[in-house]
């Protein structure tokens, strides 16, 4: 193209982007005078449906008013009023035997029934304003109170149920909003109608109540001038502010290569802004979903599967684990490990992580330049994060991720961006978190099931067991054993040694049952130095042989306390089974414990078997 053509080109080029910017002003300015009419119209309507409530409005309150004052005739039988030309006798009322009276001073009166009341007010009050009312009915009494068309539809249409009618109307050439309501026979209403056939309740006739428009439009014309001259102002505010940005559009127009630039640079930025969201909501729903599991465990080695399940989704890009202090806080050990490169050693010194010694996260991502913790044995080639879980300020492990090495041909990545170092510190949060009350749960759960001095169950859940266990094995078919046993002279031995040494073989006999019961069976304390034994799946001679290896037993103890010895001891052991002693935890203990105070009565340090019970079975 010549230096002409390029030049012809660029002079064309602001005339056509002129032409166009020229078209979309008119076509803007089209629009905005079509919003504008659009709502003055509006506003016009508006105000005309505003006179026209205010004076249906005023037509229902004049109604009520004739109503009431209708109604309070009705409710005192009519009014006597003296005869005037204007007020002559109602001639629809001579079949009354007093329509007329005559006063003491001779002065004449005669009966004005509601609805003779009604007409003169309605004749009263067209001569003082424009509104005007008529009381007429389809077999109305006097010719004059006829109906109009209009009426007769109305009152025609509360027959069927309507209660009100209101149209707007032509009457003497003005505008009138008219509105009929009906009137129901009351009982007051029969002693003038009630020849017409009325009965109580009956819709009689009805009152119309008609006003004038013209007033009511008149004095609105100042409002609708205003409403013009807004619109109008409007419109010319309008107008500047197109003409105002079309000038600006002829600028942004000139600057369209450089927006082009500069949305192209946006679009990169978004889409690394999307990659960025996407791969933080699905961190945040996969922290959401190991909370959540973590919450639901009922102890730390399902929340150790939970956090092996979870954790290579949670760190795709690095291997980890999760080491515990133990319960001694004098080394850790590994509990969990993913990925690639575990910690070499499973159980470590605490002070060998900076984590722990600072009580704060510890990078490492040069490991040749940075300090190194002494549980990772050198050389390392690429860094690691450790970050200590922390629970209500105590410290309870290490959360340990290790950068793994790049797949050949793919971006290399800093291991251990910001973004990784927040998500780990937020996992380790949770970890801490839920880790830490499983822990508390399982002290609690210990507390509520275990007596502290022998280490055995307490008998709460002896109880809760021996009940359960006998009902597992009468759907099995087999059978159950219980051994209580008792301490041989345990008073006199607390008297000569003291509570603590008391205390000391207690605790000495809780730790030797432990060691000799099968893991099935359940030994607990069942009071002071009395213990029992639920022996599951046990006949009577096996449990009796059971009790005989523990009194022999027994006798091998040499119990020392503050380096005194505490001589030997002896037990009693009573024992009974289920079924031939009892099918009741309450009936199975009561027979152990008499075959255990049987042996008390013989002589002490032997085993009794219960005698066989005739109860029946209630299980």
């Amino acid at each position: 193209m010549s230096p002409e053509d390029r030049n012809s080109g660029q002079g064309d080029r602001p005339g056509k982007g002129k032409n166009r910017f020229q078209s979309y002003a008119w076509l803007l300015i089209t629009a905005w005078t079509l919003v504008i009419v659009i709502s003055l119209g509006v506003n016009f309507y508006q105000a005309r449906q505003e006179i026209q409530d205010i004076a249906l409005t005023t037509a229902r309150i004049n109604f009520e008013k004739d109503l009431i004052y209708r109604r309070w005739a009705t409710i005192h039988g009519g009014v006597y009023v003296p005869v005037t030309p204007e007020t002559p006798p109602n001639p629809y009322l001579g079949h009354m035997p007093e329509r007329d009276l005559r006063t003491p001073s001779g002065r004449q009166l005669t009966l004005m029934n509601p609805a003779y009341m009604t007409r003169q007010v309605f004749t009263f009050s067209q001569n003082e304003s424009f509104i005007k009312g008529h009381i007429t009915s389809l077999k109305p009494l006097r010719p004059e109170n006829r109906p109009d068309p209009w009426e007769i539809q109305a009152l025609k249409s509360f027959d069927q149920g309507k209660s009100e009618v209101s149209t707007i109307e032509k009457m003497e050439g003005q505008p009138y909003l008219r509105l009929m309501r009906p009137f129901k026979t009351e009982k007051g209403c029969l002693k003038c109608h009630a020849q017409q056939g009325y009965q109580e309740g009956d819709i009689r006739g009805g009152v119309s109540v008609s006003i004038p428009l013209s007033p009511l439009y008149a004095g609105q014309r100042r409002t609708l001038f205003n409403i013009s001259l807004g619109h109008g102002l409007l419109w010319l505010v309008g107008l500047v502010g197109i003409s105002l940005g079309r000038r600006h559009l002829r600028t942004a127009w000139q600057r369209q290569e450089q927006a082009q630039e500069a949305l192209q640079q946006s679009n990169c930025r978004l889409q690394d802004l999307v990659e960025e969201t996407s791969r933080l909501n699905r961190e945040i729903s996969l922290v959401s979903e190991l909370a959540d599991q973590l919450h639901a465990c009922m102890n730390g080695q399902e929340a150790h599967q939970i956090i092996k399940r979870m954790a290579p989704r949670i760190f795709p890009e690095q291997s980890g684990a999760l080491l515990m202090l133990n319960a001694s806080r004098n080394f850790l050990e590994i509990i969990v490990n993913w990925g690639e490169n575990p910690p070499d050693q499973p159980v470590m010194d605490p002070r060998s992580c900076w984590a722990l010694r600072k009580g704060r996260p510890y990078l490492v991502q040069e490991p040749d330049q940075d300090l190194m913790c002494e549980h990772l044995s050198p050389p390392l080639a690429l860094g690691y994060f450790c970050v200590p879980l922390m629970a209500q300020g105590d410290t309870l492990g290490v959360l340990h991720l290790r950068a793994i090495a790049p797949v050949p041909g793919s971006a290399s990545r800093q291991p251990f961006s910001e973004s990784c170092q927040s998500l780990a510190i937020t996992v380790a949060d949770h970890l801490a978190l839920s880790l830490g009350n499983l822990k508390l749960q399982e002290v609690l759960r210990h507390q509520a099931i275990r007596d502290p001095l022998t280490g055995l169950f307490n008998r709460r859940f002896m109880l809760e067991t021996l009940e359960r266990e006998l009902y597992r094995m009468h759907r099995k078919g087999s059978c159950l054993a219980v051994i209580m046993l008792d301490i041989d002279h345990f008073k006199r031995f607390n008297d000569t040694f003291g509570h603590l040494a008391g205390d000391a073989l207690l605790s000495a006999l809780g730790r030797m049952l432990l060691a000799h019961v099968r893991k099935e069976d359940v030994a607990c304390r069942y009071g002071g130095e009395e213990f029992a034994l639920i022996l599951p799946e046990t006949s009577l001679e096996t449990a009796c042989k059971r009790g005989e290896e523990l009194r022999r037993i027994v006798h091998g103890l040499n119990l020392e306390h503050q380096g005194q010895s505490l001589g030997g001891i002896t037990i009693s052991l009573g024992v009974a089974a289920y079924p031939q002693n009892g099918a009741t935890p309450e009936v199975l203990l009561r027979a152990a414990d008499e075959a255990l105070y049987r042996a008390k009565q013989e002589g002490r340090d032997r085993v009794v078997a219960a005698e066989s019970s005739a109860e029946p079975k209630r299980l």
